[in-house]
């Protein structure tokens, strides 16, 4: 076993189910995580959910529940989530966890020489959930959300972080591994440089959250609760052996926007406790999804999310990962996922294992033997240098240019099959017919395994496909990428379904069960903000175009062989009945739709679904997987105009 690695995620906020932003976070920590089991190193990695927050008590509310029971709620959806994109954590913690409240007590309890008491008086985000100085404001707005604070004034708790700002300025120029990018680190040095103030650690009027040990009629503000997640999740204040084996953490995986928290605040309560500071805390970009349409024939917009419901987890991550620098913002399309998607894993890497196992099948009958003693140099040495630079690139938090440097050896083995020429060599020497696939079927293996921290599922499968046990993450690198390892005196293949099929547009209307309008709006996602944001502005004149009116739904019922889709008529007024497909089964059924008046967008171009001419859209809100169709509030006769 290797060194040991600890990795966290910033917990996240449950007043609603988790979006792209959140995903690319925890998805690359995740890679990060199974990186360092497959080079042997023992691993930790925690991630989790934030709950003490009042945006959380909001959403309850909201859904007249008790807030203990919503979050409980809200952590299936979260795991589901993960489970789904394949993110597999040692611990998933809740800050209403007994050992979670133990912990904090004790860390306050540690930091007591420097909390006081006094009065707070000035800005607060409620959507942050933070507090802002003047100077952090853009037009008087909060930058985050473009919402102007409240003015709060309270007495409550307060740490003395300006002592620590010589302290926190010196350990980052002593180690400058401590905030990255380098971006980042440039931003927080000046932030301190700037003057640090002491902060507010409590909140009054309310007893949702962790109370003050020392003060029971406050509670500890939601921030400095979350954050001390990271050592409280491995035992602070309860477990004393497991604290000491894990701590420090050695990489805090944590979005751009709350890195004040945690390279200034975090690092202060660290150092005011005596516990030892974080390796690295890494600032990653934000992902933007524009709102391109899934299909430009057919107009529609699917959240990004699904993706991993057509294309598998796997395709998802691997866009993630690889579409721009780790560290700088993302821009996710339909048209550039599905260009990567369609060139590099369908084409370059799917077609390569299909073309390889198909000609072991039609040229050597499905078996060949292991011939890594008699491998030429064209793949091997090639693969050598890939474990090489993809070590290199990973531990320098770069999965797009370890993926860059994989997919060489991808294109390297598609380029020596047409060097070589198997379907010749099967009639002029299968000798050496027997060595080009053995030496291709070997880069695909090692293509698999070196790939397998981005793309678990897809890896695992295709090493299946070859007949291999082989299980990343339990056997040391070295060993495992030794050329030829894993096989055995005998190799046999069948070709089987390809592992990352292409789609055309009428494949993909099918597989997502959606018409236009029914799915997510598109709208720019961060990883940590709790609001979405704003989407594209229109003019007046194009909501105008829109000709919306009220529908009475006459018939309706499941499209055959769909989970989602239901099939209507929808009567419009003056006569005008038309068919609707609406993915809404999972919410609605026929009973609760006839005889209920929707809205609709009656001048919408018809779309064909499962062959289905939808000839109207409705509409309706969306949060996660729940949808709520929009109604009017009085008994008005079909065919009235919205507007």
């Amino acid at each position: 076993m290797g060194s040991k690695y600890y990795i966290t995620t910033a917990i996240d906020y449950v007043n609603s189910a988790p979006h792209i932003g959140t995903a690319y976070e925890k998805i690359s920590a995740d890679v990060f995580a199974r990186f360092h089991r497959l080079i042997g190193d023992d691993v930790f990695f925690l991630m989790g959910n934030d709950e003490h927050s009042l945006n959380v008590l909001r959403a309850a509310k909201a859904k007249g529940m008790d807030p203990q029971a919503y979050t409980d709620e809200m952590e299936r959806v979260f795991r589901g989530i993960w489970d789904k994109l394949e993110i597999e954590f040692d611990r998933f913690i809740r800050t209403t966890e007994p050992d979670h409240v133990t912990g904090l007590s004790t860390l306050f309890r540690a930091i007591e020489d420097d909390i006081y008491r006094g009065y707070y008086e000035g800005y607060y985000c409620e959507s942050c959930e933070a507090f802002l100085q003047e100077k952090d404001l853009v037009e008087g707005c909060c930058p985050t959300h473009g919402t102007k604070p409240a003015w709060i004034k309270e007495e409550n708790y307060f740490f003395r972080l300006a002592k620590y700002a010589d302290r926190l300025l010196a350990h980052i120029e002593a180690h400058p591994e401590f905030i990255q990018p380098e971006s980042r680190r440039n931003e927080i040095v000046q932030l301190i440089k700037g003057g640090l103030e002491d902060i507010s650690i409590t909140r009054a009027g309310t007893d949702w959250g962790v109370p003050l040990p020392m003060d029971e009629s406050q509670v500890i503000y939601v921030w400095v609760d979350a954050l001390s997640n990271y050592a409280t999740g491995v035992g602070y204040g309860y477990d004393d052996e497991r604290f000491s084996k894990w701590w420090p953490a050695d990489a805090h995986i944590i979005g751009k926007d709350i890195t004040r928290f945690h390279c200034v605040i975090w690092p202060s309560m660290l150092m005011g406790a005596g516990i030892e500071l974080p390796k690295t805390i890494f600032g990653h970009g934000f992902v933007y999804f524009k709102g391109q349409k899934l299909s430009k024939s057919r107009g529609v917009t699917v959240d990004p999310l699904e993706a991993a419901d057509v294309f598998g987890p796997s395709a998802l991550r691997y866009f993630l990962m690889r579409e721009g620098t780790y560290g700088r913002d993302v821009d996710f399309t339909w048209e550039q996922f599905r260009a990567r998607y369609d060139s590099e894993l369908a084409n370059d890497f799917g077609n390569l294992l299909s073309r390889a196992t198909a000609m072991v099948g039609k040229f050597l009958d499905g078996e060949l033997r292991n011939l890594a003693s008699g491998s030429g140099e064209a793949l091997r040495l090639l693969s050598a240098e890939v474990k090489e630079d993809v070590e290199r690139e990973m531990l320098g938090y770069a999965p797009q240019a370890a993926l860059a440097k994989i997919w060489e050896l991808v294109r390297r083995a598609n380029s020596f099959i047409e060097e070589e020429k198997p379907w010749v060599l099967a009639k002029e020497d299968r000798g050496r017919l027997e060595q080009v696939l053995f030496d291709v079927l070997e880069a695909i293996r090692q293509v698999a395994v070196l790939a397998w921290p981005v793309m678990p599922g897809k890896s695992e499968a295709i090493l299946g496909e070859l007949g291999l046990t082989i299980e990343p993450g339990t056997v040391p690198l070295d060993e495992l990428l030794d050329w030829g390892a894993g096989w055995g005196d005998t190799i046999r293949v069948s070709k089987g379904e390809p592992v990352f099929p292409k789609y055309t547009d009428e494949d993909l209307a099918a597989k997502f069960d959606i018409v236009a309008g029914t799915g997510p709006a598109a709208a720019p996602t961060d990883a940590d903000s709790t609001d979405k944001g704003a989407g594209k502005m229109v003019t007046f004149q194009q909501f105008q175009e829109l000709d919306l009116k009220l529908a009475k739904v006459l018939e309706a019922g499941k499209v055959e062989g769909t989970s989602k889709l239901v099939k209507m008529r929808v009567d419009l007024g003056d006569g005008d009945v038309r068919q609707m497909v609406a993915g809404i089964a999972e919410n609605y059924t026929a009973d609760d739709l006839v005889g209920k008046t929707i809205v609709v967008v009656a001048n919408l171009e018809p779309a064909k679904i499962r062959g289905i001419e939808s000839q109207a859209m409705l509409l309706a809100a969306v949060d996660g997987g729940s949808i709520a169709l929009v109604v009017p509030d009085k008994n008005l006769p079909p065919g009235t105009k919205v507007s």
